[in-house]
């Protein structure tokens, strides 16, 4: 036993100096799950305000109401609208190009009618119910400053333990960064020997080829934490905030799902053998785990779809166990959760170890 355990010791060495020597294997690791939350939150996150013109042509005490109300409706997240033009030829000019997103025109009969005119430029219906709820929104908010028998509905959007979506992105994107960074790095690891044939040398070793396998697979769970650290960064600069006993909870469930993916990052690279073959196969998971598999969003509010094909897919697992740890949402991981992703620990490493043994006879075979 004594052996095994020193035999793995220093394969666990050697991978750490081939990472060392090699940083190039780490840099897509550290590089994907950064571009993935740093896109995710300035497109799906971004509290900008939109872009539009108010064209005014009534020119009344009542119109510039409205043209106020317009500039001061806010939401959740900020501002509604910043007007960015009044003139009618330019912001007909503006739209038609997609420089915004609409055109509000008061015409000279609104003190009348109390009626104003919207020209969109995207008419995409799913689109589009952003901005029913926005103009409406405006339109609710002026009718109740003009009129104060009007009914009003009043509706509590805001709560102190409300999480911002760019917070969720991040931690989710930090927990994708541990998965994908142990099973990345671990094949990749383990892709060196049979990239620069030496897996012969360590088949007719007197422990055999598991020992690489699970040395691979214990460098890239210890790396993974290294990897991890610029998308934390980021996630930092995004607003994500962790306290230390919600971090430990959720380390209940994310450490042992990592271990599981280093082991297997090892059996993707025991059957795909290169680099150019291997990273595609894993980035192309790790992205659809996030987005499709509760790291974007909770897997309840996918399509039905999406939660048909996460009830097998293990990922979704990982994160509808940790992300309620990580803001607060549950107390503790439940007993059947932790037992779940430390079995899936153990028998990935199995099959890390199996695979790799496997591969070492695959090898000894060919006579490579």
């Amino acid at each position: 036993m004594l052996t095994h355990l020193h035999a793995l010791a220093a394969v666990f060495a050697r991978n750490l100096r081939i990472a060392r020597r090699r940083p190039e294997l780490l840099v897509q690791t550290m590089a994907v799950p950064v571009v993935v939350l740093a896109l995710a939150s300035v497109i799906f996150g971004a509290n900008d305000a939109w872009p539009i013109a108010v064209v005014d042509e009534a020119e009344t005490a009542h119109s510039r109401q409205f043209v106020e109300t317009v500039t001061e409706t806010r939401g959740p997240t900020g501002s509604y609208f910043r007007i960015v033009e009044t003139e009618a030829d330019a912001a007909a000019e503006l739209l038609h190009a997609g420089r915004l997103q609409l055109v509000v025109t008061v015409p000279a009969d609104f003190s009348e009618t109390g009626a104003v005119e919207i020209a969109t430029y995207n008419i995409n219906s799913d689109a589009m119910k952003n901005v029913r709820l926005r103009v409406t929104t405006t339109a609710n908010a002026f009718d109740g400053a003009t009129n104060a028998h009007q009914v009003a509905a009043i509706i509590d959007r805001v709560k102190p333990v409300d999480v911002p979506r760019t917070a969720f992105m991040g931690g989710s994107a930090v927990i994708l960064a541990l998965l994908l960074g142990a099973a990345m790095i671990a094949a990749n690891l383990y892709a060196v020997d049979s990239e620069h044939r030496t897996e012969k040398e360590i088949a007719l070793t007197p422990l055999g080829s598991y020992v690489a396998g699970l040395g691979a697979a214990a460098a890239g769970f210890v790396l993974a934490a290294v990897a991890a650290i610029p998308t934390a960064l980021v996630a930092l600069a995004f607003g994500t905030r962790v306290g230390v006993q919600e971090l430990l909870l959720a380390a209940a469930i994310v450490l042992p799902a990592t271990a599981a993916a280093a082991g297997v990052g090892v059996v993707v690279a025991a059957y795909l053998r290169t680099h150019r073959m291997i990273q595609p196969a894993l980035i192309m998971a790790a992205l659809g785990s996030y987005f499709a598999s509760g790291g974007f969003i909770s897997v309840s509010a996918l399509p039905p779809l999406a939660r048909a094909i996460n009830t097998w897919w293990p990922p979704s697992y990982v994160f509808e166990w940790s992300n309620p740890l990580l803001h607060s949402f549950a107390d503790r991981p439940g007993l059947a959760e932790v037992a779940a992703v430390v079995g899936a620990a153990v028998v990935a490493m199995a099959l890390a170890a199996l695979a790799a043994q496997r591969a070492g006879h695959r090898t000894v075979n060919h006579g490579q």
